[in-house]
């Protein structure tokens, strides 16, 4: 995607504390990107001069498409801008709550290389279904994007931290570094969401299905935000002045759980999964109802209570570990671990085998510790 303003970002960064800073991010947003007000896209001629243009030629119209599954650095992403969104008096949801106080002291170099302002690097989330293909695309990102987006990220006062500096030559301990933050901070604040966050992706899609099949493609893009609407071939996004082009590759679109602002627009590669608009998804089911995975997570680490929070429903070794977003060996290690707990059962179905939870295991999520 070529575009002026690539992607609606704005996130805040927080120094001298392993915890994300609230207080600091929320009086920092105040002067960010997000906190102005939008013109919503079907406002009229007021808002004809604040709109960013995104043009489909007959290729783009005929690739765009509903994501397969959400794309786990994006909704890493997404909750990065969500927890920096200034609160505009509301009282923030428990997922920032909760995920600002699990945020790991690993992902605080995410705050140096994401800026307030635009323009923000695109290489960190490529939006694909696999929390490891993501991470090994980000990793292999080349030298020559990182020396243009990195330098034009940072917005802080003085030289950027020595590891930044590093990461536009394409050090490769400064670029673990970023693929280190970019995993705590899935694994801390988005892992023991995520087969919620699962469950509200495809919960969108399914509303929007019956809008396709009557009014198509143009119907369906008019009907994900106020902010967006469908004129002349042309998707218009309020708010910002730009153009952008799609090159043929059309447009992934993706609902999010995390993400409660204005839709974001990030230009990809093929490989990285292509262009995106994320918005956010209409909830299906509560994210903080979540909350016994996340206490749980202190007592068996955060990929575990996440792999024990997603076998609410019973899954394959496959399901597990796209539920959880990480591979299937893994899964499956996790899975014996539970089972050796006596927290997790499974059971050979053919060729494969299903994991589902005890009683016991189930007793544990719902708190009723007393029950067994």
């Amino acid at each position: 995607m070529r575009c002026g303003h690539l992607r609606y970002t704005s996130v805040t960064r927080s120094r001298g504390s392993t915890r994300y800073d609230a207080t600091v991010a929320g009086k920092q947003a105040i002067h960010s990107d997000l906190a102005e007000r939008p013109r919503r896209a079907g406002a009229g001629a007021a808002a004809e001069g604040q709109v960013t243009r995104v043009r489909f030629t007959t290729d783009d119209v005929l690739l765009t498409h509903f994501g397969e599954a959400p794309a786990p650095l994006a909704e890493v992403s997404a909750g990065l801008l969500e927890l920096r969104r200034p609160s505009a008096g509301t009282v923030p949801s428990r997922w920032v709550i909760r995920a600002r106080r699990a945020f790991p002291a690993t992902a605080r170099p995410l705050l140096d290389l994401i800026p307030a302002t635009l323009p923000s690097p695109t290489f960190v989330d490529p939006v694909v279904p696999s929390l490891d293909e993501g991470l090994e695309i980000v990793r292999a990102t080349p030298t020559s994007v990182l020396r243009t987006e990195v330098p034009a990220s940072w917005r802080g006062a003085g030289r950027p931290p020595s590891w930044l500096r590093s990461l536009v030559d394409g050090d490769r301990e400064a670029m673990e570094t970023v693929v280190r933050a970019l995993r705590d901070f899935y694994l801390a604040c988005v892992a023991p969401y995520w087969s919620r966050i699962v469950t509200t992706f495809h919960a969108d899609m399914a509303e929007r299905i019956p809008v396709l099949a009557t009014r198509g493609l143009a119907g369906v893009l008019s009907t994900l935000h106020d902010d967006l609407a469908w004129r002349d071939n042309t998707l218009v996004r309020s708010w910002r002045t730009g153009e952008c082009s799609l090159g043929g590759r059309g447009l992934q679109l993706l609902p999010s759980a995390l993400w409660t602002g204005p839709p974001l627009l990030s230009g990809h590669l093929r490989e990285s999964g292509g262009n995106a608009l994320i918005y956010p998804a209409r909830p299906a089911v509560p994210l903080y109802g979540a909350s016994q995975s996340c206490d749980l997570a202190g007592l068996m680490g955060h990929t575990r209570a996440a792999v024990l929070e997603s076998l609410r429903t019973p899954r394959s070794t496959a399901e597990l570990a796209a539920c959880v977003g990480t591979s299937a060996p893994s899964a499956s290690e996790h899975a014996a671990a539970l089972r050796a707990s006596g927290l997790v059962q499974t059971v050979r179905r053919g060729r494969g085998v299903n994991h589902s939870l005890t009683p016991l295991g189930r007793s544990l999520l719902n708190g009723n510790l007393n029950a067994h």
